[in-house]
């Protein structure tokens, strides 16, 4: 009852798109250091407006957890693999909701409750990230943008640092599993 109406994101005009887009990466300061000030608009808008995170959304959605990525006030860090990482395990769209997963746990293992800019995740300042759904995840660190689940997994960041109003979102390529499916 809480997840929010994907057809409500459906709406938005180009223009908006191209807004999320310039308005979601991260700015230069003085010096050429990044700045990771949040963005104009939530996880949620930013997944549904780019267009490679459709089966990543209807995830959310039947596990009711699109609120949660929609919700201001809240930080979150998002690893969220794109519709080709879920293509990996033969799951789109139209068949993820009936999958026998534990689909929330999958979902919550893609989150870290509070903003994590890439810098804090690639330096290797941390030997493990606690995610949401309890387990962690692993940075290979010196710089590196591969990650590891609790599979010993490697998974690439292809694109770091999306700014959201509520978080951050990090593209990756493949689905992180906490357990063994």
């Amino acid at each position: 009852h809480d997840a929010l109406p994907i057809s409500s994101f459906r709406n938005f005009t180009a223009a908006l798109a191209i807004t999320l887009v310039l308005g979601s990466q991260p700015a230069l300061a003085k010096g050429g250091k990044k700045t990771f000030q949040p963005g104009m608009d939530t996880i949620a808008a930013i997944a549904v407006e780019a267009g490679n995170f459709q089966t990543l959304v209807a995830a959310l959605t039947c596990t009711n957890l699109v609120g949660a990525v929609a919700a201001e006030g809240v930080e979150l860090t998002v690893f969220a693999p794109t519709d080709e990482a879920f293509g990996n395990l033969n799951l789109n769209a139209g068949n993820i909701c009936s999958a026998d997963l534990p689909l929330a746990d999958i979902l919550l293992y893609h989150v870290v409750a509070e903003r994590r800019p890439s810098p804090s995740v690639i330096r290797g300042m941390n030997k493990s990230i606690e995610m949401l759904s309890g387990g962690s995840i692993y940075p290979e660190g010196m710089g590196s943008l591969m990650i590891y689940d609790n599979l010993d997994r490697p998974i690439a960041i292809g694109t770091p640092d999306i700014l959201a109003s509520n978080g951050i979102i990090h593209v990756i390529d493949d689905v992180m599993l906490p357990v063994a499916p």
